[in-house]
C-alpha cells in the first residue's frame, strides 16, 4: 500500500481511472479535477453508450470542448479514452479486448451513473440505480490492482429516516437483489410511478431515486467487505464555487440548477416550502473534491468497511433557510441580471392555496397564450410546448417539495476528520468543508456562469444591464397599474357603476400584490 503520508498529486500520479456518469454535470468536473490532480496522471477511461457505434467520441469531444476544460491541452486530452458500454449490461457489454483492458491496467472506480430523476418509474431506477452499481461492483472484483472504489450516493437516500442522519449505511426495508429480480420479471413491478402500489413498496421513502440509492448503499455493504470503499452523500448540488471556474452550471438540468435558470429569464417566480427549513445544499467543486479525497483516503488505508462521508450544509455549520435562500435569489438577480429576460426576476415563498393559485394565474395562463397560437398555427418548439414545459415543473416542484419541508440534519463527523487527516495543501485546495462556503457568493457566481456559460450573454454586467433592470422594475409595477385598469374598465362596461367597479377592482389589485 502506499504510504499515507502521499499527496493528492502523488497518490494519482500513475493511476488509470475508470469512471461512470463522466458526461454528465458532476462526471464532467471530476474528469476535470482528475487531469489537474497530477500531471502523471494514466488513463481515464470514461463510459460511454453509444447504440449506433459512432457518438462516443463526439460525446467526449463535445465535452471537452467546453469552457471547464480550457486550460488543458489536446495532448492531455488523450488520457481519456471513451469505451462503449451499457451500464446494466454484464461485464458492461465491453468487448474482449477491453474488458482485459480495464480489468488489467484499472486502479480506480468512480460511479456516479444514475438517473437522478426522483419520479422515475421503479424499474427504470432499480435498473440504473441498483443493478447499475452491482455490475461495477461486478467489475471491481475482477480488477488485478483496485486501490478505491468510491460510489456517488445523496444526502437524501435516508430521508425516510427522523433524526440526526450518521454517516453510516442504513440498512434498507427491502431486499436489494429481491428488488433487481422483480425488476427482472415482466409486470412484477408498476409502470408507473405515480401507481399507488409504487408507495406499498418504496414505503417511507418520497420517491423512487431515494429508494433505490439506499438500496445501491447496501449492495455495496453485502457484496464489497474488506475492499477499499467509499460513499460520497452530496446534497443539493449547485454550481462550481472555485474551481476550475467559478460559476459553472452545466448544462444547468440537474437538480434545482433548472430552476435557477428559469428564474434568472424571469419564468420561474415561486417557491414552495417552510421559511425556516436549513436547506442542504454544496458547490460542485466540494463534491468533487470530497470524491478525490476519499478516494485517497481508502486507496491508502486498509479498511474493513464502506467509508461514508456526507457532503453538505447543515444546521451546526454555516447554515442557509429556505428564507434567506430565496432572499439571496433575488439579490444576486438584482446585481447581476440577464442580458434579456421576460419578466423582473423576483421569487417568493408561498404554501398550499396561495401557492396553486399564484402558478396557474402567472405561470400557467401566461403558458397559454403562447400555447394556444402553436397549437393553431403548428409553430413554436417542437419537442415541448411551453405549457407542457410549465407542467413538468409543476410536477418537479412538486416532487422537490418534501425536501423543501424537512428540516434534515446531517452528522459531519467523518467528513471533517478525514479533512484534518490531509496534506495542508491538500486540505486548502480540495477543501470540502461548507463552512468554508459564503452562501451569498456561490449563488452570485451562480448567476453569472448561467447568465455566461448556459445563456451565452455577457460576462460582465455593464451600465446596459442597470438600466434594463431599472426598467423591468418600473415595468414590475406599472404591470399592477396595467391590470387594475384593465380589470377596472372591465367591470365598469359589465356594471355601468364606478364606485363598485373601482370597489372590486381595488380588492382584485390588494389580492394580487398579497399573492
Amino acid at each position: 500500500m502506499p504510504e499515507i503520508s502521499q499527496t493528492f498529486e502523488e497518490f494519482f500520479a500513475g493511476k488509470n481511472i475508470f469512471v461512470t456518469g463522466g458526461t454528465g454535470f458532476l462526471g464532467s468536473v471530476l474528469i476535470e479535477s482528475l487531469l489537474s490532480v497530477s500531471a502523471n496522471i494514466g488513463t481515464i477511461y470514461v463510459l460511454v453508450r453509444d447504440k449506433n457505434g459512432n457518438l462516443a467520441d463526439k460525446r467526449i469531444q463535445r465535452m471537452l470542448s467546453k469552457p471547464l476544460f480550457r486550460n488543458h491541452s489536446q495532448q492531455v486530452f488523450k488520457k481519456i479514452v471513451p469505451v462503449v458500454g451499457e451500464l446494466t449490461a454484464e461485464n458492461l457489454d465491453f468487448t474482449t479486448d477491453v474488458l482485459r483492458d480495464i480489468t488489467k491496467n484499472v486502479n480506480i472506480i468512480f460511479h456516479s451513473a444514475a438517473t437522478i430523476k426522483f419520479m422515475s418509474p421503479l424499474n427504470t431506477a432499480i435498473d440504473i440505480n441498483l443493478l447499475g452499481t452491482l455490475r461495477t461492483i461486478e467489475l471491481a472484483k475482477k480488477i488485478e490492482n483496485l486501490q478505491a472504489y468510491i460510489y456517488l450516493s445523496t444526502a437524501f437516500c435516508n430521508s425516510n429516516n427522523r433524526g440526526l442522519i450518521l454517516e453510516k449505511v442504513y440498512t434498507s426495508d427491502r431486499d436489494p437483489y429481491e428488488m433487481m429480480k422483480l425488476s427482472s420479471e415482466p409486470g412484477a413491478l408498476p409502470e408507473s410511478a405515480e401507481d399507488p402500489r409504487v408507495k406499498e413498496i418504496i414505503g417511507n421513502h418520497p420517491n423512487t431515486y431515494t429508494f433505490t440509492k439506499q438500496l445501491a448503499e447496501n449492495l455495496i455493504v453485502k457484496e464489497m467487505a474488506g475492499m477499499p470503499v467509499a460513499i460520497i452523500r452530496p446534497s443539493v448540488v449547485y454550481g462550481t464555487y472555485e474551481h476550475p471556474i467559478e460559476g459553472w452550471v452545466g448544462n444547468a438540468n440537474s437538480g434545482h440548477l433548472g430552476f435557477l435558470a428559469g428564474y434568472v429569464k424571469g419564468v420561474f417566480r415561486t417557491m414552495i416550502g417552510k421559511p425556516s427549513s436549513v436547506i442542504a445544499i454544496i458547490p460542485c467543486d466540494y463534491v468533487i473534491n470530497s470524491t478525490l479525497a476519499m478516494a485517497w483516503y481508502v486507496g491508502t488505508r486498509t479498511t474493513t468497511q464502506p467509508e461514508v462521508i456526507h457532503c453538505t450544509s447543515t444546521h451546526e455549520d454555516n447554515p442557509i433557510t429556505l428564507k434567506e435562500l430565496c432572499d439571496t435569489f433575488n439579490r444576486s438577480a438584482a446585481i447581476h441580471p440577464c442580458d434579456k429576460f421576460l419578466w423582473k426576476p423576483h421569487c417568493q415563498l408561498r404554501n398550499s392555496l396561495r401557492y396553486t393559485v399564484f402558478f396557474y394565474l402567472f405561470h400557467i395562463l401566461p403558458a397559454m397564450v403562447v400555447w394556444i397560437p402553436e397549437k393553431i398555427t403548428g409553430l413554436g418548439i417542437r419537442k415541448m410546448s411551453v405549457l407542457d414545459a410549465m407542467r413538468v415543473f409543476d410536477r418537479g416542484t412538486k416532487a422537490f417539495d418534501f425536501f423543501m419541508n424537512q428540516d434534515f440534519r446531517y452528522s459531519m463527523k467523518n467528513s471533517l476528520r478525514i479533512m484534518t487527516v490531509m496534506d495542508k495543501k491538500d486540505a486548502e485546495r480540495y477543501c470540502f468543508d461548507p463552512a468554508r462556503c459564503d452562501w451569498s457568493e456561490l449563488i452570485s457566481r451562480c448567476f453569472k456562469g448561467l447568465r455566461r456559460y448556459y445563456f451565452r450573454e455577457s460576462a460582465d454586467t455593464t451600465m446596459k444591464h442597470r438600466i434594463i433592470r431599472k426598467i423591468s422594475e418600473i415595468g414590475y409595477y406599472l404591470g399592477f397599474g396595467v391590470m387594475y385598469a384593465f380589470v377596472y374598465m372591465l367591470l365598469y362596461l359589465i356594471l355601468r357603476d364606478p364606485i363598485n367597479s373601482f370597489a372590486i377592482s381595488s380588492v382584485i389589485l390588494i389580492f394580487l400584490i398579497w399573492l
